[in-house]
């Protein structure tokens, strides 16, 4: 090079560090930064939006979880390969362990990022330990608190109201991935919280990992127009049209992604015992304001 073009260069260099510093660095260029020499996978799982929006964050195209696994078997190989999903009674979702177990993830770097609404508690150490089981290693597991979308425990119309400092906790995370920082999360006891005990965990598990929609859901045929929408948000194709209407059957993710989806709120939670409430609110629903209902039926119709 020469001298010329080598001041030209470092000029510019100057130029840019200035602007760094008098200036927030925008999305693109933390992305191309991250980015820069590096191939990066990242998948997701969402219901209302929040996993999705963090998953962008880390990447320009990330993978959706339910299409990946019409694939079949696979092996993914990259430079760093990571993980968003929501935390579900303090682990991963099934469809997301279907996911981790079916297929083969090669990366110097694999991370993950846990969603979580009110208490993470175990949930990176359970992931951790899940995953180690099927063969996949993780090098970073950390949580981001957002809004909470479950609907037997939370009034939506109060969760979103509440700032739960998403943009800054996201900026850490952000950091840690893009240096290739090694941790995974203790357990976590929040204040005013009962500790988690084995024995807890597990019957949290065992009622959401367990369910299915004839048992979760209830219609409100006065309001149900037949639009579909449920149909496509559902990971598990659990809705179709009969000659009684609106039916819907099979194993449920329990992710209330067609609660959340119906227009009309024509799908509400059953109340099944005086220890499952039904729903604090059922006249108020969620999605995460930077994601569209088109992005989650790309994501999860079946």
């Amino acid at each position: 090079m020469d001298r010329r073009n080598a001041l030209k260069l470092m000029g510019a260099s100057l130029a840019a560090v200035a602007m760094a510093g008098c200036a927030p660095r925008t999305h693109a260029a933390i992305l191309k930064d991250r980015a820069a020499g590096k191939k990066r996978l990242v998948f997701y799982f969402t219901a209302t939006g929040n996993s999705l929006f963090v998953a962008r964050q880390f990447s320009d195209a990330p993978l959706s979880i339910p299409q990946e696994l019409k694939k079949g078997k696979q092996t993914y190989e990259a430079d760093e390969i990571g993980f968003v999903f929501p935390d579900y009674a303090s682990g991963a979702p099934v469809i997301v362990q279907e996911f981790l177990a079916k297929n083969t993830f090669k990366a110097p770097y694999i991370f993950s990022i846990i969603t979580f609404g009110n208490a993470s508690a175990i949930v990176a150490e359970w992931v951790r330990d899940y995953a180690k089981e099927k063969g996949v290693n993780f090098n970073y597991i950390n949580t981001i608190l957002m809004v909470d979308n479950y609907l037997p425990v939370f009034d939506m119309n109060e969760q979103v109201k509440i700032d739960k400092h998403v943009d800054e906790n996201l900026a850490k995370l952000l950091e840690d991935v893009g240096a290739q920082k090694n941790y995974v999360q203790a357990m976590v006891q929040e204040p005013g919280m009962p500790a988690f005990s084995k024995d807890m965990l597990k019957g949290m598990q065992d009622q959401h990992y367990n369910m299915t929609a004839e048992r979760l859901l209830e219609l409100k045929k006065d309001r149900c127009v037949e639009c579909m929408t449920c149909e496509k948000v559902c990971p598990h194709k659990n809705f179709s049209l009969g000659n009684d209407g609106l039916q819907f059957a099979g194993k449920c993710e329990f992710c209330l992604a067609c609660v959340h989806a119906c227009p009309q709120k024509a799908l509400t939670l059953k109340s099944m015992n005086p220890q499952w409430p039904g729903e604090r609110n059922p006249e108020a629903r969620y999605r995460n304001p930077n994601v569209s209902l088109m992005d989650i039926i790309k994501s999860n119709r079946q």
